[in-house]
């Protein structure tokens, strides 16, 4: 499935010959005025319309958790970076193949992921011109160990694009409690569904399996709990996702269908959201209610209650535990008007900036992950009733089935849909239009593995 390291080392300079298209950097990655996408049930309340892009360059970027390889896959990656120069649009293509070497030497999914995610973020930092890879410092990415504290490495800049808050981003930490009993999902690759239909919709970056308990040195009175998000289904039995009655419903349908057909269950594939498409999901605004509730002086936070009982004016105080409740059963309008204030009027005085707030819930492998990628893959239980009672307090819910792994590859959704791809002219199914992503969101779309399909990507 994947080259030899030796043809792995050979690919950097062809790359040197002719350099790829993608543009990557800070002016464009700032340039990019990207509206947040409303995720799951709020199909009816995306803005469809084109919207001005310039050239972003992240779509590559790749997952990066704890722990370097060493040894063998190491020594071939490193070896891989040290034969030319490149370019930071160079250096996405190249990390994908750092981590291919990687894995061709030995390394795991996670490890060469990590390999790839470190050396891109350097590349694009400028912090090792002239390599891809060189002396790697591994940075912790999220609890190490479990209650304890971690800060961020590459994340997409559209968590809060204002340049005045990337610095702030950059020098957070937050507390995690990992759950004991979470799930650790198994390594699958996609050529092991050869022959299954599937079914996509998307997945916002929402973590899943903990609770974060602090944000730099404010420790939280109120714990926020993670609920995915992508890991949605290998944290929650019997479900694969979760949504509003008419998302589910429809997914539900599609599979039955599907089943009826083929007389199989369909996979289902999630596609990664927007770094914003997780606003929707109660934690955003949630963290920003706790951080407040933790770090505001007592006149803080009269001006706070004062300000959110405008919108709700119900509210018991921030600092009352039924806060908490009452921001849930707010509609997401009143709950986005709220962040929106906390983030203008309190951001400065007491209080967290969305951004923050945004980057302290997400799943720290899909911080700067590409837009569109598919990265776990579960089963639909086709033909069994919709799970009435989900246990999230935002998508109420469940579309019942299982997960069954996270993908070794970095597939973009476009490129398992090829006929959607050709339909919409999409130039390269690997780095879509935000267009063409928008599109997605509107209904859940199907397909089938066929081996020609996995031919054609290289299997």
């Amino acid at each position: 499935m994947y080259q030899d390291p030796q043809a792995a080392l050979e690919m950097p300079l062809q790359l040197a010959r002719g350099r790829v298209a993608a543009t990557v950097g800070a002016i464009p990655d700032f340039l990019n005025t990207v509206r947040s996408p409303m995720p799951m049930e709020m199909f009816g309340q995306v803005d469809y319309g084109p919207q001005p892009q310039v050239p972003y360059g992240s779509q590559e970027l790749l997952k990066t958790l704890p722990l370097a390889p060493r040894g063998p896959a190491q020594q071939a990656a490193a070896q891989l970076g040290a034969l030319v120069p490149m370019t930071p649009a160079e250096a996405l293509q190249a990390a994908r193949l750092v981590r291919q070497a990687a894995l061709a030497g030995g390394a795991t999914v996670k490890q060469a992921g990590r390999l790839a995610g470190e050396e891109l973020n350097a590349a694009m930092m400028g912090e090792r011109p002239g390599t891809l890879l060189g002396a790697i410092t591994p940075q912790p990415m999220f609890a190490v160990p479990p209650g304890g504290r971690s800060g961020f490495g590459a994340f997409d800049p559209r968590y809060d694009p204002r340049v005045q808050e990337q610095a702030r981003l950059q020098a957070m930490t937050r507390d995690i409690q990992l759950n004991p009993n979470v799930v650790t999902a198994p390594t699958v690759s996609l050529d092991q569904f050869a022959g299954r239909p599937f079914i996509t919709s998307m997945a916002d970056r929402t973590a899943a399996g903990g609770n974060l308990t602090g944000i730099d040195n404010v420790k939280f009175n109120r714990p926020v709990e993670l609920l995915g998000g992508q890991d949605y289904m290998f944290n929650n039995p019997g479900q694969v996702w979760a949504s509003a009655q008419g998302p589910v419903r429809k997914i539900m349908e599609n599979a039955a269908e599907i089943k009826q057909a083929t007389g199989q269950n369909p996979i289902y594939l999630p596609w990664r959201m927007a770094p914003t498409g997780g606003d929707f999901a109660a934690m955003t605004g949630e963290t920003m209610l706790a951080y407040a509730d933790s770090a505001m002086n007592k006149g803080q936070k009269r001006s706070l209650d004062r300000s959110i009982k405008k919108f709700i004016p119900e509210w018991s105080g921030v600092s009352d535990p039924a806060s908490v409740q009452q921001f849930r059963d707010a509609p997401d309008k009143t709950r986005k008007a709220i962040k929106q204030m906390m983030d203008v009027d309190f951001r400065d005085t007491g209080g967290l900036n969305i951004g923050g707030a945004r980057l302290a819930v997400s799943d720290p492998a899909q911080l700067a992950a590409q837009e569109g990628g598919v990265q776990n893959i579960g089963e639909i239980f086709a033909g069994t009733p919709m799970v009435m009672q989900s246990g999230h307090p935002s998508y109420p819910r469940g579309v019942p089935g299982q997960g069954l792994g996270t993908l070794a590859e970095n597939r973009n959704i476009f490129e398992l849909l090829p006929e959607v791809a050709k339909a919409r002219g999409i130039p390269d199914p690997t780095n879509p239009r935000q267009t063409d992503l928008r599109a997605l969101q509107m209904k859940p779309y199907s397909g089938v593995i066929t081996n020609e399909l996995l031919k054609r990507l290289g299997y």
